[in-house]
């Protein structure tokens, strides 16, 4: 008889792997983040199974099961489960004697670097299946416009967003759930920019900035053949990369007009503090937090926080450069009234090059004007009721609202 393993610390491991995932999809197996985690994870294989001598994982779409057991639906777990499970793998199992490298070939098969069967010849210690148990789990719901939402997930949206506001402790889950559904509904072809949240939500701005910033990333995401698990990371980035206004005054956020210099100070700090928040949060893609941190540095980083030269931006950080700066413009705000489709292609090419990526936008406005700009202009009413600014005044501020 072997003692039983409590699943605190099953679910201690899993969040090593998760984590390491993670680090290894937003960068590579070879990133220093993954290198220092490896290790913990082989000391924990090692002190577990000193216990047992094998660790089986079950894999059923975004469920994980330990010893025929559903484990908890927490984010790790679910980031475990969709990437195993994307790689046709339904289960996994684990026994004494893994080593560091076989830890990196797991890795590497889980990001896409190598392929399962390399489990066969190059990991003995690991050993995988494919599990047919598509008749056994329930699908993901696809969420193809923002009107199929249904009370209970709006609710929860909401109630995430509040929790943001108070500075508290994040339950990613349900959000989570609702990012798999738009990634569900794209993928099989629904039109992205159907999802954007109508603009008669437009007063609940920090609601449907993010929302559309989500959608309008994982948009750009499909038509780059990004993969689920990152797609699906890519568009809860969207969904934070404002997390930092949390720490700036209401008053100045919505204020009309130019910045003053201390202002625009304080502005400049929500991209720090933001991370920093999203840091101490449970189960949040790292990709999130390194797209709240650098979402506005710009592509020739000109922009702010100021980094070491060198810095190089992540692919998400840029994508919703473009995601932000685009439904920023496109919204009706305190400082300025709502762009039409080609005023904002006009400027946003302008600025491709210099704080845009050149190629990223290009794919954007593309993918736009192919899924439709009618439905872009849809419901937008140009007024006089917002200040005139010019653009070089403007600069201080689309970009940052």
């Amino acid at each position: 008889m072997h003692a039983t393993i409590d699943r605190l610390s099953i679910q201690e491991l899993l969040n090593l792997i998760s984590s390491a995932l993670s680090a290894a999809t937003l960068y590579s197996t070879s990133h220093r983040q993954v290198r220092e985690i490896v290790p913990r994870i082989a000391e924990t294989f090692d002190r577990l199974l000193a216990q047992q001598p094998e660790l089986t994982f079950m894999i059923v779409k975004n469920d994980l099961l330990y010893d025929g057991k559903p484990l908890e639906r927490t984010p790790h777990n679910e980031r475990f489960a969709r990437i195993f499970y994307a790689r046709n793998i339904g289960y996994l199992r684990f026994s004494a004697g893994i080593s560091p490298d076989e830890i990196d070939q797991l890795l590497k098969v889980a990001v896409g670097r190598e392929r399962a069967e390399i489990f066969l010849t190059a990991t003995p210690h690991i050993d995988y299946g494919e599990v047919d148990t598509r008749d056994d789990w329930k699908p993901i719901r696809p969420i193809s416009r923002f009107e199929e939402l249904s009370d209970e997930e709006l609710q929860s949206i909401n109630e995430f967003y509040d929790v943001i506001g108070d500075k508290g402790d994040l339950d990613i889950r349900n959000v989570s759930s609702i990012i798999a559904g738009f990634v569900s509904a794209f993928q099989q072809e629904a039109n992205p920019l159907l999802a954007l949240v109508p603009l008669r939500l437009e007063d609940e701005y920090t609601f449907t900035h993010s929302i559309n910033v989500a959608i309008l990333n994982l948009a750009q995401g499909t038509s780059l053949g990004l993969e689920e698990q990152l797609l699906h990371d890519v568009g809860i980035a969207g969904m934070l990369h404002d997390a930092g206004k949390i720490f700036i005054d209401t008053e100045l956020i919505n204020k009309a007009g130019q910045l003053s210099d201390e202002e625009w100070q304080q502005m400049q700090r929500h991209p720090s503090r933001g991370a920093q928040y999203l840091m101490n949060q449970e189960g949040i893609p790292q990709v999130a937090i390194c797209t709240a941190y650098e979402h506005h540095m710009k592509y020739d980083m000109t922009g702010y926080p100021k980094v070491p030269k060198g810095w190089t931006l992540n692919l998400c950080s840029q994508m919703t450069m473009l995601s932000d700066t685009f439904d920023a413009l496109r919204t009706r705000r305190s400082y300025k009234e709502p762009w039409d489709f080609a005023k904002i292609s006009g400027l946003m090419l302008e600025l491709a090059g210099t704080q845009l990526n050149p190629y990223l936008t290009m794919n954007f406005l593309k993918l736009l004007e192919t899924l439709g700009e009618d439905v872009i202009n849809s419901g937008i009413s140009l007024t006089a009721d917002a200040p005139e600014m010019s653009e070089e005044e403007l600069s201080k501020r689309h970009v940052c609202e």
